[in-house]
């Protein structure tokens, strides 16, 4: 009998199969030489694909617009960073295109969107929850 382990992107959704590895850390074990990596996020362990990884390592300035869009309400509300950029592009490629049809969305629901992981479903919602004076600008 043949069994697959399947390891997911925390942050974008992508997912990893294997049919050789007889264990979750022989899968890990192999996929770090495919750029994956484990990564401490908000004092949780996530699991990370190469292009994520690569994303979160590129320096930002703090507090300052990244330039590379208009803004726009999902922009605004999830932020104007890495991930803020990455979540709000993903909702739109979904049809998600506003925050009261975000708000209708539970975690497990945006997790299903593709491009979105468990820590990206996490981050659109706890944004969207604080107050506006609690959001980055």
């Amino acid at each position: 009998m043949s069994h697959s382990i399947t390891i997911r992107c925390d942050i974008c959704g992508a997912t990893h199969s294997s049919s050789a590895a007889d264990s979750i850390a022989a899968l890990r074990e192999a996929i770090v030489k495919m750029s994956w990596s484990r990564a401490r996020w908000d004092d949780r362990v996530i699991d990370m694909c190469g292009g994520c990884g690569v994303r979160e390592k590129v320096p930002s300035e703090l507090g300052r617009r990244c330039g590379s869009c208009e803004g726009g309400e999902l922009f605004d509300a999830l932020g104007h960073d890495r991930i803020g950029h990455r979540l709000a592009n993903a909702l739109l490629r979904a049809g998600i295109d506003n925050l009261e049809l975000l708000s209708s969305f539970s975690a497990r629901q945006l997790r299903d969107l593709e491009g979105i992981g468990a820590v990206s479903a996490h981050h659109a919602l706890n944004r969207l929850h604080a107050a506006p004076s609690e959001r980055p600008s």
